[in-house]
């Protein structure tokens, strides 16, 4: 049976219900995701971040109510707000997996600049492949970070761990780049991803209550048509388009895996009548709300 609301996935709530090593309420390793319940329901993640690695089998995931295959060599990240309707092993799946809260992932990535193309890739693509190379990479981070957690007696235990992450961060988004080189994607000017991040961050935390580029636009004191300029240029999504990204995917979330009703949506997502609501999904996603809910997919956003 469908919750009234989505249940949170925190760190705290998996500290305790799991012994998995953990560091505080900052990071938890699972050297075996079996180790953590096959989802009947969904889940959404809680200021945290989630990244894994399947090393052999198959893991059928659905991130935002799109069915996800994550198979060897693919790593899985899904990243704060994210819902994650289900997730089914196969019999020889084998894999693990990092939980990083958001409080530590903002301090290890406040001077770091240029990752547009890794933010634009987790949220677009949150199962993707990588090479023999890459996949050995995040297996010795994995390890290494592990014997850090373990070793309680290391006075600078928390100080090491992040550095680690931080680097594995790098060695990650170094690993993005060839992704995205290989889709033929031209480089971009560090100012302008710097303002597509910023961007990004503002309309996750606030596509709630704000959908008028304007608004962003005055947050981030530039005028309307200079945002829409450098988002447009970056990401190749006007800002209009990634407000309706976050919007509906929130939306068609609450749709398939809560009871709300629609009024009850239409009210939290701050429209002004339910209407409003359906008519507004209608003309993105194609299809009503009710259909949605009822099984009819709509268009991909």
């Amino acid at each position: 049976m469908k919750n009234k609301n989505i249940t949170p996935v925190t760190i705290e709530r998996i500290v305790s219900l799991y012994n998995v090593p953990h560091l505080d309420n900052d990071v938890i390793l699972v050297d075996s995701l079996k180790k953590l319940p096959e989802l009947t329901e969904a889940r959404r993640m809680s200021l945290c971040l989630f990244i894994g690695l399947c090393t052999d089998g198959v893991a059928s995931i659905s991130v935002n109510d799109k069915k996800r295959i994550a198979s060897r060599n693919n790593i899985m990240i899904i990243t704060d707000e994210s819902v994650v309707g289900s997730i089914n092993f196969s019999d020889d799946f084998e894999g693990f997996g990092f939980f990083i809260s958001y409080k530590l992932l903002q301090e290890i990535l406040k001077d770091v600049q240029n990752m547009s193309d890794l933010v634009l890739l987790t949220h677009n693509h949150p199962v993707f492949e990588v090479n023999k190379a890459e996949r050995d990479m995040i297996i010795h981070y994995f390890q290494e970070i592990m014997e850090r957690v373990k070793f309680m007696t290391h006075r600078y235990r928390l100080e090491v761990v992040r550095l680690m992450l931080l680097t594995m961060i790098y060695d990650l988004a170094s690993a993005f780049d060839r992704i995205v080189a290989d889709t033929g994607k031209g480089d971009k000017q560090s100012r302008a991803e710097r303002i597509f991040v910023q961007f990004l961050q503002l309309v996750e935390h606030h596509y709630r209550e704000q959908r008028q580029v304007q608004w962003y636009a005055a947050r981030m004191d530039m005028s309307p048509k200079y945002l829409c300029e450098i988002i447009s240029s970056v990401s190749r999504r006007s800002p209009n388009e990634w407000i309706d990204k976050f919007v509906t995917t929130e939306i068609r979330n609450q749709l398939r895996h809560t009871t709300k009703r629609i009024s009850e949506i239409a009210k939290d997502m701050n429209f002004p009548t339910q209407s409003f609501l359906g008519k507004y999904f209608k003309e993105n996603v194609g299809v009503s709300p009710s259909d949605y809910r009822n099984g009819i997919e709509g268009i991909e956003k």
